[in-house]
């Protein structure tokens, strides 16, 4: 699995922040993609799924808000509700 990394404001561990303060969130997948999850599950697949993906504690809640929806649409919510790309303030 990937280090934690916010999906929303990219705040990660290189910021001095400690693993507790992210969550990994999954979203809702598809019969297809479940599938998929499930033969790599039997094959002992070590990865991050697509449908995952880390919030710092300031997201979680709007992250959680939409795990409910399939990821590829609850994504495209929550790009909505990204900041700008430079250093964390």
């Amino acid at each position: 699995m990937m280090p934690p990394h916010c999906f929303l404001c990219d705040r990660s561990l290189r910021e001095g922040d400690p693993a507790s303060s992210f969550t990994a969130v999954r979203f809702g997948i598809n019969a297809q993609e479940e599938a998929l999850e499930q033969d790599r599950d039997r094959e002992g697949w070590v990865g991050h799924p697509s449908w995952v993906a880390w919030f710092c504690d300031e997201h979680t809640a709007l992250a959680e808000d939409h795990s409910h929806l399939h990821w590829r649409e609850a994504f495209e919510l929550l790009r909505q509700h990204r900041r700008p790309s430079g250093p964390v303030k």
